[in-house]
């Protein structure tokens, strides 16, 4: 190496004082030339390492983002996992629930069977106990129809008994057929035909002139008002209109009228009462409706043993007749 070249390797100037050597121009080109190459060669390789630095930075930036974004998906797959396990604790309590109602279910299911198998079984003796209420209903049934037959019987002698002690009977009706009143009038004496009971006329309130005339009928409508009242508690029917047996003093009582009243005075308790007795000629009115009160008294039990046909002006018949209807049920029994 020349001292040129060390001095400009040391970079030192070269000296003026220096006695310049001259050397081949060649051999200073070819060190340049060699170190240019070397520089190029670092430089190719710094550019290489930069290269490689700056992939390796972007792929450590790309794994960067990558890991945020794998941290953002955790992050979101925790918030979906958290989401879910409450989701499935909720359904957990669902079946838990549903797992208590199924048990329940089943216990009840449990005691419907039970209750089942004891309605079999109670059906099972069921027909034992038909035939058992059959037998029984069968021998009920044939006391029942010989105690009907003995109290058919019992009324038949009642009735007969009523009609030894009441004895009704038919008149002369030529006797009192016709009558003559103080202006020589015609009227009609008796205008229930005749019939008596006891040897008592019941005579029409039209044609009562006289004062005993009123009181012989007053004194059969008390009769024939103690017959209709046994009748009633012997048959254990209770009258449409009820009857107040006190002899000649006899009343008859309407109970719609006596619904209607609202205090008890004597006039209201009058009025809801009707007499079987005419003490003046203003008693006429009522007296017919009380005879036509009792008429359906009697017409009541007629159509109760099978008499519908009834002529309500035909007292005492009608009251014979009820009680050979009375009588005549023994028989049919």
């Amino acid at each position: 190496m020349t001292t040129l070249d060390a001095r400009h390797r040391l970079g030192e100037a070269p000296s003026t004082s220096t006695t310049i050597i001259e050397e081949p121009v060649p051999a200073y080109s070819m060190t340049m030339l060699l170190q240019l190459c070397t520089l190029e060669t670092a430089l190719v390789e710094s550019r290489e390492t930069t290269r490689q630095v700056r992939i390796s930075t972007e792929e450590s930036l790309r794994r960067a983002r990558r890991v945020q974004r794998l941290r953002q998906q955790v992050s979101a797959t925790a918030g979906r996992v958290a989401e879910l396990r409450q989701r499935l604790g909720q359904h957990t309590r669902r079946v838990e629930a549903a797992s208590d109602a199924v048990e329940t279910l089943t216990e009840r299911k449990a005691v419907v069977q039970e209750r089942v198998r004891e309605a079999e079984r109670e059906l099972q003796r069921i027909p034992d106990q038909i035939s058992s209420a059959v037998v029984k209903l069968r021998q009920d049934r044939i006391i029942l129809e010989d105690l009907r037959a003995m109290l058919a019987r019992q009324r038949a002698v009642v009735a007969q008994q009523l009609l030894f002690i009441f004895p009704i009977d038919i008149g002369d009706i030529s006797k009192a057929e016709e009558e003559y009143d103080e202006q020589g009038a015609v009227v009609r004496g008796d205008a229930y035909g005749g019939w008596s009971i006891c040897g008592l006329s019941v005579i029409g309130p039209d044609s009562v002139r006289r004062w005993q005339d009123s009181e012989e009928t007053a004194a059969a409508l008390g009769l024939v008002t103690r017959v209709v009242d046994a009748v009633s508690r012997l048959m254990c029917t209770p009258l449409r209109f009820p009857v107040v047996p006190r002899g000649s003093r006899s009343t008859i009582c309407n109970p719609m009228a006596k619904a209607m009243l609202t205090t008890q005075s004597a006039a209201l308790t009058a009025a809801a009462e009707w007499p079987l007795y005419m003490l003046r000629a203003n008693d006429r009115p009522r007296l017919h409706m009380a005879v036509r009160l009792l008429s359906v008294c009697i017409e009541q039990f007629l159509c109760q043993h099978g008499v519908v046909d009834v002529d309500r002006h035909q007292l005492l018949p009608n009251l014979v007749q009820l009680l050979l209807a009375i009588e005549g049920c023994s028989f049919a029994l």
